[in-house]
């Protein structure tokens, strides 16, 4: 089965979509996020599914904007399945499965998220644009790996976090 498949329909779908900047994470929206993460996160989903959901989403951000691999040179991106690519893949999926697990603590999320956006900042080339794009991959993959997948809910959620990521980056 693949893990990952977005159509011309959908990203075209979801642009519409990312749009609106001012989406809000209830605390509803945020227990639903957290609790279908868990079918990407749990003990109970191995390694090889997050390493192998992260290498789907990284191949398609790469075939949406294949500019974004200038990116991530440094660790080697030419080979998505190196393992400098794939420590790279877990990191991204380790800090995606924090920054779920504290939607409902948002002291602690929002000095994670300036945090990461101190990183990305530093990083040449990286821009708010890019983090749309992101979304979208994310957005579009989602629904492959997360069983009864609510769109609305991850939306609400999944832009903040983006957001907040990509704060003080240019456009």
């Amino acid at each position: 089965m693949r893990l990952f498949g977005i159509t011309l329909l959908i990203a075209c779908g979801l642009a519409a979509v990312y749009a609106d900047d001012n989406c809000m994470c209830s605390k509803a929206d945020a227990a639903i996020v957290i609790q279908q993460w868990q079918d990407v996160s749990s003990p109970d989903a191995a390694a090889q599914t997050k390493l192998s959901c992260g290498q789907a989403v990284f191949a398609e951000l790469f075939n949406m904007a294949p500019g974004a691999k200038a990116l991530f040179t440094r660790v080697n991106v030419d080979n998505i399945h190196s393992p400098e690519f794939n420590g790279h893949v877990m990191r991204v999926m380790g800090g995606l499965d924090v920054l779920v697990n504290y939607l409902e603590n948002p002291p602690v999320m929002e000095s994670m998220l300036a945090h990461l956006a101190g990183q990305h900042a530093v990083r040449d080339g990286v821009t708010k644009s890019g983090f749309a794009v992101m979304a979208k991959v994310l957005m579009g993959s989602m629904p492959q790996v997360v069983e009864g997948f609510n769109p609305d809910a991850w939306k609400n959620c999944l832009i903040p976090i983006l957001n907040g990521m990509s704060a003080g980056l240019a456009p």
